[in-house]
Protein backbone atom coordinates (compact mmCIF):
# COMPACT_ATOMS: atom_id res chain seq x y z
CA UNK A 1 0.00 0.00 0.00
CA UNK A 2 1.70 3.23 -0.98
CA UNK A 3 -1.22 5.96 -0.39
CA UNK A 4 -3.89 6.49 1.82
CA UNK A 5 -5.56 6.73 -1.69
CA UNK A 6 -5.00 3.19 -2.37
CA UNK A 7 -7.26 2.56 0.61
CA UNK A 8 -9.97 4.43 -0.69
CA UNK A 9 -9.83 2.96 -3.85
CA UNK A 10 -9.85 -0.28 -2.64
CA UNK A 11 -12.76 0.73 -0.50
CA UNK A 12 -14.85 1.49 -3.46
CA UNK A 13 -14.08 -1.71 -4.95
CA UNK A 14 -14.97 -4.01 -1.43
CA UNK A 15 -17.59 -1.66 -0.50
CA UNK A 16 -18.93 0.18 -3.53
CA UNK A 17 -22.52 1.32 -1.66
CA UNK A 18 -21.30 2.05 1.73
CA UNK A 19 -21.80 5.55 2.83
CA UNK A 20 -18.53 7.31 2.61
CA UNK A 21 -19.94 11.54 3.06
CA UNK A 22 -23.40 13.06 4.36
CA UNK A 23 -23.45 16.12 4.07
CA UNK A 24 -26.75 18.31 4.15
CA UNK A 25 -28.98 15.52 2.86
CA UNK A 26 -26.79 14.88 -0.01
CA UNK A 27 -25.24 11.04 0.25
CA UNK A 28 -21.89 10.07 -1.37
CA UNK A 29 -21.14 5.94 -1.89
CA UNK A 30 -17.68 5.09 -1.48
CA UNK A 31 -17.94 3.90 -5.06
CA UNK A 32 -19.07 7.45 -6.30
CA UNK A 33 -16.09 9.28 -4.11
CA UNK A 34 -13.76 7.65 -6.23
CA UNK A 35 -15.03 8.29 -9.50
CA UNK A 36 -15.79 12.37 -8.88
CA UNK A 37 -12.05 12.26 -7.55
CA UNK A 38 -11.17 10.96 -10.29
CA UNK A 39 -13.36 13.02 -12.61
CA UNK A 40 -11.79 15.89 -10.25
CA UNK A 41 -8.02 14.52 -11.24
CA UNK A 42 -8.37 14.94 -14.95
CA UNK A 43 -10.65 18.34 -14.89
CA UNK A 44 -6.99 19.51 -13.00
CA UNK A 45 -4.96 17.70 -15.50
CA UNK A 46 -6.71 19.24 -18.37
CA UNK A 47 -6.61 22.37 -16.51
CA UNK A 48 -2.80 22.03 -16.85
CA UNK A 49 -2.25 20.91 -13.06
CA UNK A 50 1.07 19.09 -13.16
CA UNK A 51 2.59 16.73 -11.05
CA UNK A 52 3.29 19.12 -7.64
CA UNK A 53 1.63 21.79 -8.61
CA UNK A 54 -0.08 23.74 -6.01
CA UNK A 55 -4.18 23.82 -5.91
CA UNK A 56 -6.02 26.16 -3.20
CA UNK A 57 -8.92 25.56 -2.18
CA UNK A 58 -11.10 27.98 -0.26
CA UNK A 59 -14.15 27.38 1.23
CA UNK A 60 -16.17 26.15 4.53
CA UNK A 61 -16.48 22.18 4.89
CA UNK A 62 -19.13 20.16 2.33
CA UNK A 63 -18.60 16.66 0.62
CA UNK A 64 -17.42 18.05 -2.81
CA UNK A 65 -14.38 19.93 -1.06
CA UNK A 66 -13.53 16.52 0.16
CA UNK A 67 -14.06 15.04 -3.67
CA UNK A 68 -11.61 17.95 -4.59
CA UNK A 69 -8.89 17.30 -1.97
CA UNK A 70 -9.07 13.69 -2.79
CA UNK A 71 -8.87 14.90 -6.76
CA UNK A 72 -6.02 17.17 -6.65
CA UNK A 73 -4.15 13.51 -4.72
CA UNK A 74 -5.55 11.83 -7.46
CA UNK A 75 -3.56 14.27 -10.13
CA UNK A 76 -0.54 14.44 -8.58
CA UNK A 77 -1.31 18.19 -7.37
CA UNK A 78 -0.49 19.42 -3.93
CA UNK A 79 -3.55 20.23 -1.85
CA UNK A 80 -3.31 23.75 -0.66
CA UNK A 81 -6.25 24.82 1.57
CA UNK A 82 -6.80 28.69 2.57
CA UNK A 83 -8.40 29.69 5.71
CA UNK A 84 -11.44 31.71 5.01
CA UNK A 85 -11.17 33.44 8.08
CA UNK A 86 -8.09 35.34 6.66
CA UNK A 87 -8.49 38.92 5.05
CA UNK A 88 -8.12 38.84 1.89
CA UNK A 89 -5.03 40.28 1.39
CA UNK A 90 -3.92 37.28 3.72
CA UNK A 91 -5.11 35.59 1.64
CA UNK A 92 -3.91 36.20 -1.81
CA UNK A 93 -0.59 35.86 0.45
CA UNK A 94 -1.27 32.86 0.82
CA UNK A 95 -2.50 31.77 -2.76
CA UNK A 96 0.82 33.77 -4.62
CA UNK A 97 3.31 32.41 -2.15
CA UNK A 98 2.06 28.47 -2.67
CA UNK A 99 2.13 29.35 -6.42
CA UNK A 100 -0.74 28.06 -7.23
CA UNK A 101 -2.35 28.03 -10.46
CA UNK A 102 -5.88 26.57 -9.87
CA UNK A 103 -8.21 27.85 -6.89
CA UNK A 104 -11.58 26.08 -6.10
CA UNK A 105 -14.02 28.73 -4.33
CA UNK A 106 -17.04 28.76 -2.52
CA UNK A 107 -19.43 31.67 -3.47
CA UNK A 108 -19.09 32.97 0.12
CA UNK A 109 -15.90 34.00 -0.94
CA UNK A 110 -16.41 35.41 -4.15
CA UNK A 111 -16.04 39.42 -3.28
CA UNK A 112 -12.94 38.24 -1.11
CA UNK A 113 -11.26 36.98 -4.17
CA UNK A 114 -12.77 39.53 -6.88
CA UNK A 115 -10.99 42.30 -4.34
CA UNK A 116 -7.64 41.05 -4.25
CA UNK A 117 -7.79 38.98 -8.06
CA UNK A 118 -5.28 41.13 -9.69
CA UNK A 119 -2.61 39.84 -7.05
CA UNK A 120 -2.66 36.13 -6.99
CA UNK A 121 0.72 35.09 -8.86
CA UNK A 122 0.43 32.66 -11.19
CA UNK A 123 -3.08 31.66 -11.00
CA UNK A 124 -4.62 31.14 -13.78
CA UNK A 125 -8.07 29.58 -13.70
CA UNK A 126 -11.06 29.52 -10.80
CA UNK A 127 -13.45 27.42 -10.54
CA UNK A 128 -16.62 28.18 -8.08
CA UNK A 129 -19.06 26.69 -5.67
CA UNK A 130 -21.97 28.87 -6.40
CA UNK A 131 -22.25 31.89 -7.62
CA UNK A 132 -19.30 34.06 -9.01
CA UNK A 133 -18.01 35.75 -12.33
CA UNK A 134 -18.55 34.15 -16.06
CA UNK A 135 -14.98 33.60 -16.14
CA UNK A 136 -14.70 31.25 -12.93
CA UNK A 137 -15.57 27.68 -14.18
CA UNK A 138 -18.97 26.50 -12.40
CA UNK A 139 -17.23 23.30 -10.18
CA UNK A 140 -20.45 20.24 -11.05
CA UNK A 141 -20.20 21.06 -15.02
CA UNK A 142 -16.64 21.79 -14.85
CA UNK A 143 -15.86 18.11 -13.29
CA UNK A 144 -18.46 16.33 -14.87
CA UNK A 145 -17.34 16.99 -18.55
CA UNK A 146 -14.45 14.81 -17.99
CA UNK A 147 -13.76 11.28 -17.46
CA UNK A 148 -14.10 9.21 -14.29
CA UNK A 149 -10.95 6.93 -15.42
CA UNK A 150 -8.63 7.38 -12.28
CA UNK A 151 -5.27 8.68 -14.04
CA UNK A 152 -3.25 7.28 -11.28
CA UNK A 153 -0.38 10.01 -10.91
CA UNK A 154 -0.13 9.50 -7.36
CA UNK A 155 3.22 11.36 -6.32
CA UNK A 156 6.04 9.64 -4.73
CA UNK A 157 6.04 8.51 -0.41
CA UNK A 158 8.44 11.48 0.14
CA UNK A 159 6.76 14.24 -1.80
CA UNK A 160 4.50 16.90 -1.04
CA UNK A 161 0.37 15.92 -0.93
CA UNK A 162 -0.75 18.25 1.13
CA UNK A 163 0.70 21.86 2.26
CA UNK A 164 -1.06 23.35 5.29
CA UNK A 165 -0.39 27.46 5.93
CA UNK A 166 0.47 28.08 9.58
CA UNK A 167 0.94 31.65 10.88
CA UNK A 168 4.49 32.99 10.96
CA UNK A 169 6.87 34.05 13.52
CA UNK A 170 8.01 37.00 11.22
CA UNK A 171 4.29 37.93 10.22
CA UNK A 172 4.10 36.28 7.42
CA UNK A 173 2.45 32.24 7.48
CA UNK A 174 4.85 28.98 6.33
CA UNK A 175 3.22 26.48 4.11
CA UNK A 176 4.19 22.91 5.70
CA UNK A 177 4.78 20.31 3.33
CA UNK A 178 2.89 17.16 4.12
CA UNK A 179 4.12 14.44 2.40
CA UNK A 180 2.23 11.25 1.24
CA UNK A 181 4.23 8.93 3.51
CA UNK A 182 3.45 11.21 6.41
CA UNK A 183 -0.43 11.05 6.06
CA UNK A 184 -0.36 7.66 5.49
CA UNK A 185 1.63 7.25 8.97
CA UNK A 186 -0.62 9.33 10.40
CA UNK A 187 -3.83 7.50 8.95
CA UNK A 188 -2.98 4.16 10.10
CA UNK A 189 -1.63 5.15 14.08
CA UNK A 190 -4.54 7.39 13.90
CA UNK A 191 -6.98 4.68 12.63
CA UNK A 192 -6.91 2.68 16.05
CA UNK A 193 -5.39 5.76 18.17
CA UNK A 194 -8.64 7.25 17.71
CA UNK A 195 -10.65 5.29 19.04
CA UNK A 196 -10.73 2.16 16.90
CA UNK A 197 -12.01 3.38 13.28
CA UNK A 198 -12.90 0.87 11.47
CA UNK A 199 -15.82 0.58 8.90
CA UNK A 200 -19.80 1.11 10.54
CA UNK A 201 -18.24 4.23 12.62
CA UNK A 202 -20.36 7.75 11.82
CA UNK A 203 -17.50 10.20 11.86
CA UNK A 204 -18.66 13.84 12.82
CA UNK A 205 -16.02 16.25 11.09
CA UNK A 206 -16.81 19.75 12.05
CA UNK A 207 -13.36 21.09 12.16
CA UNK A 208 -11.81 23.19 9.01
CA UNK A 209 -10.48 21.62 6.08
CA UNK A 210 -7.74 24.47 6.18
CA UNK A 211 -6.92 22.81 9.48
CA UNK A 212 -4.72 19.17 9.91
CA UNK A 213 -7.58 18.65 12.31
CA UNK A 214 -10.10 18.84 9.47
CA UNK A 215 -8.80 17.30 6.82
CA UNK A 216 -6.11 15.15 8.83
CA UNK A 217 -9.25 13.66 10.63
CA UNK A 218 -11.49 12.84 7.49
CA UNK A 219 -8.66 11.59 5.45
CA UNK A 220 -8.17 8.89 8.54
CA UNK A 221 -11.72 8.06 8.95
CA UNK A 222 -12.23 7.51 5.23
CA UNK A 223 -9.14 5.58 5.69
CA UNK A 224 -10.93 3.36 7.65
CA UNK A 225 -13.87 3.37 6.14
CA UNK A 226 -15.88 4.79 8.50
CA UNK A 227 -18.73 7.67 7.57
CA UNK A 228 -18.59 10.79 7.15
CA UNK A 229 -21.49 13.38 8.87
CA UNK A 230 -19.96 16.73 7.50
CA UNK A 231 -20.80 20.03 8.85
CA UNK A 232 -20.11 22.73 6.62
CA UNK A 233 -18.96 25.12 10.41
CA UNK A 234 -19.07 23.93 14.09
CA UNK A 235 -22.59 25.24 15.28
CA UNK A 236 -22.86 24.18 18.69
CA UNK A 237 -26.94 23.32 18.27
CA UNK A 238 -26.26 22.05 14.78
CA UNK A 239 -23.50 18.94 15.95
CA UNK A 240 -25.80 18.33 18.82
CA UNK A 241 -28.63 17.69 16.29
CA UNK A 242 -26.27 15.51 13.75
CA UNK A 243 -24.69 13.51 16.30
CA UNK A 244 -28.11 12.53 17.56
CA UNK A 245 -29.92 12.56 14.45
CA UNK A 246 -26.94 10.30 12.35
CA UNK A 247 -26.02 8.33 15.69
CA UNK A 248 -22.38 9.80 15.43
CA UNK A 249 -19.85 7.69 17.35
CA UNK A 250 -16.66 9.53 16.74
CA UNK A 251 -15.69 13.37 16.27
CA UNK A 252 -12.66 15.80 17.26
CA UNK A 253 -13.00 18.89 18.72
CA UNK A 254 -10.84 21.46 20.43
CA UNK A 255 -11.56 22.41 23.90
CA UNK A 256 -13.36 26.15 22.95
CA UNK A 257 -16.03 23.90 21.03
CA UNK A 258 -16.55 21.24 24.06
CA UNK A 259 -17.43 24.32 26.38
CA UNK A 260 -19.38 25.87 23.60
CA UNK A 261 -21.67 22.27 23.66
CA UNK A 262 -22.07 21.41 27.06
CA UNK A 263 -22.77 25.41 27.90
CA UNK A 264 -25.59 25.04 25.11
CA UNK A 265 -29.39 24.51 26.28
CA UNK A 266 -29.86 22.07 23.75
CA UNK A 267 -27.07 19.67 25.23
CA UNK A 268 -29.34 18.46 28.36
CA UNK A 269 -32.08 17.21 25.96
CA UNK A 270 -29.54 15.83 23.36
CA UNK A 271 -28.97 11.38 22.98
CA UNK A 272 -25.16 11.06 23.30
CA UNK A 273 -25.93 7.23 23.37
CA UNK A 274 -24.36 6.45 20.57
CA UNK A 275 -21.33 8.37 21.14
CA UNK A 276 -17.72 6.07 21.59
CA UNK A 277 -15.00 8.28 21.11
CA UNK A 278 -14.50 11.83 21.30
CA UNK A 279 -10.82 12.90 20.44
CA UNK A 280 -9.69 16.16 21.81
CA UNK A 281 -6.73 18.71 21.42
CA UNK A 282 -4.92 21.50 19.51
CA UNK A 283 -4.65 23.40 22.81
CA UNK A 284 -4.65 22.48 26.43
CA UNK A 285 -8.03 21.91 27.99
CA UNK A 286 -9.00 23.21 31.76
CA UNK A 287 -9.10 20.52 33.91
CA UNK A 288 -12.90 21.26 34.91
CA UNK A 289 -13.93 21.18 31.39
CA UNK A 290 -12.28 18.16 30.88
CA UNK A 291 -14.74 16.37 34.15
CA UNK A 292 -17.50 18.04 32.97
CA UNK A 293 -17.27 16.73 29.44
CA UNK A 294 -16.49 13.40 30.77
CA UNK A 295 -19.96 13.49 32.82
CA UNK A 296 -21.85 15.04 29.85
CA UNK A 297 -20.96 12.44 26.70
CA UNK A 298 -20.63 9.58 28.32
CA UNK A 299 -18.25 7.87 26.19
CA UNK A 300 -14.15 7.45 25.89
CA UNK A 301 -11.52 10.57 25.74
CA UNK A 302 -9.05 10.57 23.57
CA UNK A 303 -6.14 13.79 24.12
CA UNK A 304 -4.32 14.22 21.31
CA UNK A 305 -0.94 16.86 21.23
CA UNK A 306 0.17 16.96 18.00
CA UNK A 307 1.10 19.96 15.16
CA UNK A 308 0.84 20.90 11.24
CA UNK A 309 4.30 20.39 11.29
CA UNK A 310 4.08 16.75 12.31
CA UNK A 311 1.20 15.50 10.41
CA UNK A 312 -1.32 16.09 13.58
CA UNK A 313 -0.74 13.69 16.72
CA UNK A 314 2.62 13.54 19.01
CA UNK A 315 1.27 12.32 21.39
CA UNK A 316 -2.37 10.49 22.76
CA UNK A 317 -3.68 10.47 26.04
CA UNK A 318 -5.79 7.53 26.14
CA UNK A 319 -9.36 6.47 27.21
CA UNK A 320 -8.31 4.44 30.23
CA UNK A 321 -6.40 7.72 31.56
CA UNK A 322 -9.57 9.51 31.79
CA UNK A 323 -11.22 6.87 33.49
CA UNK A 324 -8.94 6.61 36.13
CA UNK A 325 -8.19 10.36 36.59
CA UNK A 326 -5.81 12.13 38.57
CA UNK A 327 -2.89 13.78 38.02
CA UNK A 328 -2.59 12.92 34.62
CA UNK A 329 -5.31 13.90 33.47
CA UNK A 330 -3.13 16.90 33.13
CA UNK A 331 -0.62 15.72 30.43
CA UNK A 332 -1.08 14.73 26.68
CA UNK A 333 -0.11 11.53 26.95
CA UNK A 334 2.49 9.03 25.46
CA UNK A 335 4.10 9.22 21.87
CA UNK A 336 2.44 7.29 19.61
CA UNK A 337 3.95 4.35 17.86
CA UNK A 338 6.96 5.36 15.82
CA UNK A 339 7.41 8.64 16.97
CA UNK A 340 10.04 9.73 19.75
CA UNK A 341 9.52 12.75 22.02
CA UNK A 342 12.48 14.41 23.64
CA UNK A 343 12.22 17.40 26.12
CA UNK A 344 15.96 19.13 25.70
CA UNK A 345 17.75 22.68 27.41
CA UNK A 346 18.62 25.29 25.10
CA UNK A 347 21.83 23.65 23.92
CA UNK A 348 20.27 20.51 22.99
CA UNK A 349 21.07 18.19 26.12
CA UNK A 350 18.21 16.50 26.98
CA UNK A 351 16.20 17.32 30.30
CA UNK A 352 15.89 15.16 33.61
CA UNK A 353 12.79 13.88 34.53
CA UNK A 354 10.49 16.67 35.81
CA UNK A 355 12.49 19.57 33.98
CA UNK A 356 11.00 21.87 31.84
CA UNK A 357 12.45 22.47 28.64
CA UNK A 358 11.33 22.57 24.71
CA UNK A 359 9.59 19.34 23.29
CA UNK A 360 11.49 18.04 20.23
CA UNK A 361 10.40 15.26 18.08
CA UNK A 362 11.66 12.37 15.48
CA UNK A 363 9.37 10.15 13.51
CA UNK A 364 7.44 9.64 9.98
CA UNK A 365 4.94 12.23 11.01
CA UNK A 366 7.41 15.18 10.61
CA UNK A 367 7.00 17.58 7.70
CA UNK A 368 9.33 17.66 4.72
CA UNK A 369 10.08 21.42 5.61
CA UNK A 370 8.65 24.74 5.24
CA UNK A 371 7.87 25.39 1.31
CA UNK A 372 10.43 27.65 0.07
CA UNK A 373 11.97 28.84 3.54
CA UNK A 374 14.73 26.75 3.42
CA UNK A 375 16.32 28.80 6.57
CA UNK A 376 12.73 28.68 8.74
CA UNK A 377 13.19 24.73 7.65
CA UNK A 378 16.93 24.64 9.17
CA UNK A 379 15.76 26.35 12.26
CA UNK A 380 12.95 24.16 12.78
CA UNK A 381 14.56 20.76 11.90
CA UNK A 382 17.93 20.17 13.36
CA UNK A 383 19.72 16.74 13.10
CA UNK A 384 16.41 14.79 12.44
CA UNK A 385 14.33 16.62 15.16
CA UNK A 386 11.84 19.04 14.94
CA UNK A 387 11.20 21.83 17.36
CA UNK A 388 7.73 22.38 18.32
CA UNK A 389 8.41 25.91 19.95
CA UNK A 390 6.45 24.17 22.73
CA UNK A 391 7.53 23.68 26.88
CA UNK A 392 7.04 20.71 28.50
CA UNK A 393 8.45 17.65 30.54
CA UNK A 394 7.92 14.34 31.32
CA UNK A 395 6.92 12.70 34.62
CA UNK A 396 8.77 8.94 35.66
CA UNK A 397 5.93 7.47 33.60
CA UNK A 398 6.93 8.72 30.60
CA UNK A 399 4.02 10.91 30.33
CA UNK A 400 4.08 13.91 28.76
CA UNK A 401 3.20 17.79 29.94
CA UNK A 402 3.24 20.85 28.16
CA UNK A 403 3.84 23.53 30.50
CA UNK A 404 4.40 26.58 28.23
CA UNK A 405 5.51 28.18 25.46
CA UNK A 406 9.17 28.68 23.91
CA UNK A 407 7.82 30.72 21.30
CA UNK A 408 5.33 33.68 21.79
CA UNK A 409 2.50 32.09 19.93
CA UNK A 410 -1.24 32.45 21.41
CA UNK A 411 -4.01 29.45 20.72
CA UNK A 412 -7.04 31.00 20.70
CA UNK A 413 -10.31 28.28 19.89
CA UNK A 414 -7.46 26.24 18.04
CA UNK A 415 -6.17 28.81 15.72
CA UNK A 416 -2.54 29.71 16.12
CA UNK A 417 -1.77 33.49 16.28
CA UNK A 418 1.31 34.99 15.86
CA UNK A 419 1.99 38.08 17.90
CA UNK A 420 4.82 39.77 15.68
CA UNK A 421 2.36 39.74 12.56
CA UNK A 422 -0.21 41.66 14.99
CA UNK A 423 2.38 43.53 16.51
CA UNK A 424 3.80 44.91 13.15
CA UNK A 425 0.24 45.92 12.34
CA UNK A 426 -0.06 47.81 14.90
CA UNK A 427 3.07 49.51 14.88
CA UNK A 428 1.50 50.89 11.51
CA UNK A 429 -0.91 52.99 13.52
CA UNK A 430 0.81 56.73 13.30
CA UNK A 431 -0.30 57.02 17.56
CA UNK A 432 2.03 53.63 18.37
CA UNK A 433 5.29 54.34 19.68
CA UNK A 434 5.55 50.72 21.46
CA UNK A 435 3.35 47.67 21.34
CA UNK A 436 3.38 43.89 22.94
CA UNK A 437 0.59 41.51 21.94
CA UNK A 438 0.32 38.30 24.65
CA UNK A 439 -2.18 35.58 24.93
CA UNK A 440 -4.32 36.38 27.85
CA UNK A 441 -6.39 33.41 30.22
CA UNK A 442 -10.34 33.22 28.54
CA UNK A 443 -12.86 30.67 29.96
CA UNK A 444 -14.22 30.64 25.92
CA UNK A 445 -11.40 30.27 24.01
CA UNK A 446 -8.87 28.90 25.81
CA UNK A 447 -6.50 32.24 25.15
CA UNK A 448 -7.41 35.49 23.78
CA UNK A 449 -5.19 38.32 22.17
CA UNK A 450 -4.63 41.29 24.13
CA UNK A 451 -2.36 44.23 23.01
CA UNK A 452 -0.05 46.17 25.14
CA UNK A 453 0.94 49.45 23.69
CA UNK A 454 2.66 52.59 24.74
CA UNK A 455 1.16 56.07 22.62
CA UNK A 456 2.65 59.08 21.18
CA UNK A 457 2.69 61.74 24.01
CA UNK A 458 -0.71 63.55 23.80
CA UNK A 459 -2.22 61.05 21.54
CA UNK A 460 -6.27 60.90 22.50
CA UNK A 461 -6.79 57.46 20.45
CA UNK A 462 -8.90 54.56 21.92
CA UNK A 463 -9.25 50.94 22.33
CA UNK A 464 -11.79 51.01 20.15
CA UNK A 465 -10.05 53.12 17.63
CA UNK A 466 -7.13 50.66 17.58
CA UNK A 467 -9.65 47.74 17.11
CA UNK A 468 -11.44 49.33 14.08
CA UNK A 469 -7.86 49.92 12.61
CA UNK A 470 -7.23 45.75 12.23
CA UNK A 471 -10.37 45.22 10.76
CA UNK A 472 -10.40 43.76 7.33
CA UNK A 473 -6.18 43.74 7.35
CA UNK A 474 -5.38 40.63 9.52
CA UNK A 475 -8.51 37.70 10.35
CA UNK A 476 -10.87 38.59 13.16
CA UNK A 477 -9.10 35.88 15.53
CA UNK A 478 -5.78 37.58 15.23
CA UNK A 479 -7.25 40.93 16.03
CA UNK A 480 -6.94 42.00 19.89
CA UNK A 481 -10.05 41.81 22.27
CA UNK A 482 -8.49 43.96 24.53
CA UNK A 483 -6.01 46.80 24.87
CA UNK A 484 -3.99 47.87 27.97
CA UNK A 485 -1.87 51.49 27.23
CA UNK A 486 0.91 52.11 29.11
CA UNK A 487 4.03 54.39 29.29
CA UNK A 488 6.26 51.40 29.18
CA UNK A 489 7.21 47.91 27.93
CA UNK A 490 9.65 46.06 30.11
CA UNK A 491 12.63 45.18 29.09
CA UNK A 492 16.10 44.03 29.53
CA UNK A 493 19.43 46.23 29.51
CA UNK A 494 19.85 45.08 25.24
CA UNK A 495 16.44 46.21 24.44
CA UNK A 496 14.75 43.24 24.50
CA UNK A 497 10.92 42.80 25.69
CA UNK A 498 10.23 40.83 28.13
CA UNK A 499 7.24 39.17 27.26
CA UNK A 500 7.15 36.80 30.03
CA UNK A 501 7.48 39.43 33.19
CA UNK A 502 4.25 40.86 30.74
CA UNK A 503 1.98 38.12 30.94
CA UNK A 504 2.48 37.44 34.45
CA UNK A 505 -0.10 39.39 35.98
CA UNK A 506 -2.62 38.42 33.91
CA UNK A 507 -1.92 35.30 34.38
CA UNK A 508 -1.95 35.01 38.59
CA UNK A 509 -3.78 31.98 39.58
CA UNK A 510 -3.11 29.89 36.47
CA UNK A 511 -0.94 27.05 37.59
CA UNK A 512 0.33 26.83 34.12
CA UNK A 513 1.20 29.79 31.47
CA UNK A 514 -1.32 27.83 28.57
CA UNK A 515 -4.47 27.59 28.68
Amino acid sequence: MKSALDVIRAHATRDPDGLAIWYEGRETTYAELDRRSSQVANALIAAGVRPGDRVCLLDKGHDEAIEGLLGIAKAGGVFTPVNYRLAPPEMAYVIRDAGATLLLVGGEYTDAIRSVESDLGELRTIVRWGEGPDTWQPYRSWRDAHAAEDPRRDVGGGEALWQLYTSGTTGHPKGAELTSDNLLYCSKRGQKGFGDLRPGAVVLVCMPLYHIGGAGYALTALFSGASLVVAREFIPAQALKLIAEHRVSHSLFVPAMLNFLVQHPDCAGTDFSSLRTILYGASPIPEDLLRRSLEVFGCSFVQGYGLTETTGVVSLLPPEVHERGGERLRSCGIAIEGTTARIVQEDGSPCATGEVGEIVVRGPGVMKGYWNRPEATAEALRDGWFHTGDAGYFDDGGYLYIHDRVKDMIVSGGENVYPAEVESLLFSHPSVVDVAVIGVPDERWGETVKAVIVLEPGAGTSQEELMEFCVGKIAGFKRPRSIDFVEELPRNPTGKLLKRELREKYWQGHERRVN
